[in-house]
Order: C-alpha cells, then sequence, then structure tokens
C-alpha cells in the first residue's frame, strides 16, 4: 500500500505534490542521478542552459517550472541542485534564501564545515554539511550580510564554485 502512495505522489504534477524540500539526495520527484529527460519528466517545463564544453560532459540548466532552481549534469547525469535568487524551497532544516547564517549553525550543529568565500571578503563563507560524507550532502554560500544566498545540494559537485570545478 505504501509504495502505491509513493508512486502515486511521483505520478502526480508538480504542483500538485505540495512544498519541496531540498535534501541531499534531491528536490521532491527530482534524484541526484537522473538524466536531463527524466527531470523534465519529474518537474514538466523545460530546462534551459548551455554546456561547459562541447562534449556536454558539464551542463548547467535552469528550470522554466521552478524559480530560482538550477541543475547540474555531469557526463549526463544530474550531480547538483541549486536554490537562488527567487527560489522558495528550503532545506528540511528549514534553511532558505536569505536566512541568516546563524540559522543554519543552529539547524546543522556540529555538523558544518566552514569555508572561506573565494569571491566575497569574510564574513562571507561556504557552510558545508555532507550526510554521506564527500558523497551527498548540502553547501550553504553566505554573503557578507550572514545570509544564505545560494543553495547546492548533491555529491562533490555541491563544492564547485563555478560549473565544474
Amino acid at each position: 500500500m505504501r509504495a502505491l502512495a509513493v508512486l502515486a505522489f511521483l505520478a502526480a504534477p508538480l504542483s500538485a505534490q505540495g512544498t519541496l524540500i531540498l535534501t541531499p539526495d534531491g528536490l521532491g520527484p527530482v534524484r541526484i542521478g537522473m538524466t536531463q529527460k527524466q527531470v523534465i519528466a519529474a518537474i514538466g517545463g523545460t530546462l534551459e542552459g548551455d554546456a561547459y564544453d562541447s562534449e556536454d560532459v558539464c551542463v548547467e540548466k535552469e528550470s522554466s517550472k521552478l524559480r530560482g532552481v538550477g541543475f547540474l549534469f555531469e557526463e549526463g547525469k544530474l550531480t547538483r541542485i541549486s536554490l537562488g535568487h527567487g527560489a522558495e524551497i528550503v532545506t528540511a532544516g528549514g534553511i532558505g534564501i536569505g536566512t541568516a547564517a546563524i540559522a543554519v549553525r543552529q539547524a546543522y550543529r556540529g555538523k558544518l564545515k566552514s569555508e572561506p568565500n573565494i569571491y566575497i571578503e569574510k564574513p562571507a563563507e561556504y557552510l558545508t554539511y555532507w550526510a554521506v560524507p564527500d558523497e551527498r550532502g548540502i553547501r550553504f554560500e553566505v554573503n557578507e550580510k550572514r545570509k544564505v544566498y545560494v543553495i547546492s545540494a548533491g555529491g562533490p559537485s555541491i563544492e564547485y564554485v563555478e560549473g565544474c570545478a
């Protein structure tokens, strides 16, 4: 019976599924490891963007359905989901764009790795939570006002600072 409920949820239109939660494994019906076609089938609309190289080894796309949500594909598979300006999605810890860094620290108490932000001076920083060390996690990019401005979830690519590097 539970399996039928899960299948019905995954088959339901995205708008009928309620609030989406970003986790290290995905966003609602979108799971890390999916292809672009599978992501489109899961959320509808289109994915728009460009490849970083001529062989489509690294491709970053934005959703036409979900404002402020981006997807990074490496060698055809989804490796990272990112939330940016305009995204109204939160993590399981209740953290969204614009949340104060102190709230991130409280939600992920003792489980965060802090690193300097390479583009913005302190107190800007990267706060990274690994659910499975170096395999699945969430990274919070914090600006000089100590507010979250980007959240990325997925595999090791959450630590990339530009595209696939």
